[in-house]
């Protein structure tokens, strides 16, 4: 089955809008890692790593499961706007219910306390997460016009970022002004209805609220297992160890986020697709399918090795040219202390691409989420358990953390492809 027209204007849409999204990306992150520092770095992530159990909670898997409904209820406006405002209503209480709990754990543990005012200011993504419906455009298979808005106002705060954090004493400013694109593009779209137009108001009864979430509680479930072994892995490097690692960690894993995003469009734009084939034509999602797999996989491996290259080849060229104190080469000597994380790290981005197609793609798609979550339970108590076995008391409590993750990567492929293959093996092909 090759890609339709349609198809492949969203892909490229998408990579049009990751690339101007790269280039800010590329911007920031070195500048902040120089002028915040390592342990201000790390500060900043252990902070925004914590609040994400918020953002977690308040998002309750309707990145899924409502993204799932829409794009099956797309051509049916009616159904379209209830789906759309039970969610907004139940990701709304959610939010108020994070919020008050994040509060008290803030002046509860000692670790957050010290950090008060950046843990507090960081509970902005979890209002930027409800403000922003990037689910709605994701199931009208609009997403490149949600990530154009989230572009337009990156790009727009990004000149304040770069006046005014000049030192490790503007952690909670770079906080506030990396949490201010969202909200702005929320509000845009709130005002003006641009990319997807706003549904019609339609009055949600309180049952409607409950069998929401009883219906995304599966897709909850993964969600929070998956922060075991991706969040969690920075709040436990952040309790465990110095914020100097956790610095050395993140920005390692900062890198491998930024090379994960070229396959972001990709399940992004097929995945509404192909749950939308699930029902109507199975045959045709297989092949999909194999299609994703392929492209992901050659992007996946493209990106695992060029990113741990990437440091060894280009940190001594760009020192020679430019110099040790020039502000581009500080970045590359700043990221080079990441440089064994790095390689370990690396091949998670291989991994992650295929576990996306196994998983979200297949899995998902065709009403496995119990397999799904329950997998994903095991492999969040794996790295618990490796993280409080390894990490604590380690001189490279970084590196060990590195170690974890792509240890229960690698466990996560190769149970998705156990229960995935058979269901191939039920699908007739084309």
């Amino acid at each position: 089955m090759s890609l339709d027209s349609s198809l492949k204007s969203n892909i490229f849409a998408l990579y049009l809008v990751q690339g101007l999204n790269y280039l800010v990306s590329f911007v920031t992150f070195p500048f902040l890692l120089v002028q915040l520092g390592t342990e201000g770095f790390g500060v900043m992530n252990f902070a925004f790593a914590s609040i994400q159990y918020g953002v977690l909670l308040t998002d309750f898997g309707f990145n899924l499961s409502a993204v799932r409904d829409v794009a099956q209820a797309k051509d049916d406006p009616a159904k379209a706007a209830r789906i759309f405002w039970r969610v907004t209503w139940a990701k709304t209480l959610l939010m108020i219910a994070s919020s008050l709990l994040l509060l008290v754990l803030t002046f509860t543990l000692g670790s957050w306390e010290a950090h008060s005012s950046i843990f507090l200011w960081s509970q902005l993504y979890i209002v930027s997460s409800v403000l922003f419906p990037i689910w709605y455009f994701q199931g009208f298979e609009k997403l490149q016009l949600a990530a154009g808005l989230m572009v337009l106002a990156r790009a727009a705060t990004l000149g304040f970022l770069l006046m005014w954090v000049s030192g490790p004493q503007d952690v909670a400013l770079a906080v506030i002004l990396q949490a201010t694109p969202q909200i702005l593009a929320g509000l845009l779209w709130w005002f003006t209805g641009l990319g997807v137009a706003k549904p019609q108001w339609v009055r949600v009864q309180w049952h409607e609220l409950k069998d929401a979430l009883r219906a995304s509680w599966p897709f909850f479930l993964s969600a929070i297992s998956t922060s075991l072994y991706t969040t969690s892995t920075t709040v436990l490097l952040g309790m465990f160890s110095a914020p100097l690692q956790v610095g050395l960690f993140t920005a390692a894993n900062k890198l491998v986020y930024i090379a994960q995003g070229l396959i972001g469009p990709l399940v992004q734009a097929t995945y509404p697709r192909i749950a939308s084939l699930a029902i109507s034509d199975k045959p045709a999602a297989l092949q999909l399918i194999k299609k994703a797999f392929r492209i992901q996989g050659v992007v996946g491996l493209a990106m695992t090795l060029g990113l741990a290259l990437f440091l060894p080849l280009f940190t001594p060229l760009v020192v020679h040219i430019f110099g040790a104190d020039f502000g581009l080469s500080r970045a590359f000597l700043a990221l080079s202390n990441s440089q064994d994380v790095m390689i370990w790290l690396s091949p998670v981005i291989l991994l992650g691409a295929v576990s996306l197609v196994y998983g979200q793609q297949t899995l998902l798609v065709f009403g496995f989420e119990r397999y799904f979550s329950r997998v994903l339970v095991v492999a969040g108590l794996l790295n618990v358990a490796l993280m409080c076995w390894w990490v604590p008391g380690s001189p490279q409590a970084a590196l060990r953390a590195a170690q974890s993750v792509l240890t229960v990567e690698g466990f996560i492929v190769l149970a998705f492809w156990w229960r995935a293959r058979k269901i191939y093996k039920e699908i007739k092909p084309l």
